[in-house]
């Protein structure tokens, strides 16, 4: 791309346009914002049902009370470990 200038030694109130796409500033600023809040609705719209499925995996308390048996796994397998050494 060219701005058109040979040199910089020119009356500088004669030139005009001296980047590509002028005058498109504001569309692209526009088309930039939508997309951004599309996306935040998006976002929000996977992360909620994200959380509506989990909510109903957990909303049984069995499953609730396995998960966190799960979570609490470290410590789960250092007394199974201090139970095997006992053999």
């Amino acid at each position: 791309m060219s701005t058109g200038l040979e040199t910089w030694q020119t009356n500088l109130m004669e030139v005009t346009e001296i980047y590509p796409f002028v005058g498109t500033e504001f569309a692209l600023a526009v088309i930039a914002i939508v997309s951004w809040v599309v996306w935040h609705l998006v976002q929000i719209k996977m992360e909620n049902k994200a959380l509506e499925e989990e909510a109903q995996r957990f909303s049984d308390k069995n499953k609730l009370a396995q998960a966190m048996q799960v979570s609490n796994a470290e410590s789960l397998n250092e007394s199974i470990k201090a139970h095997a050494s006992d053999f």
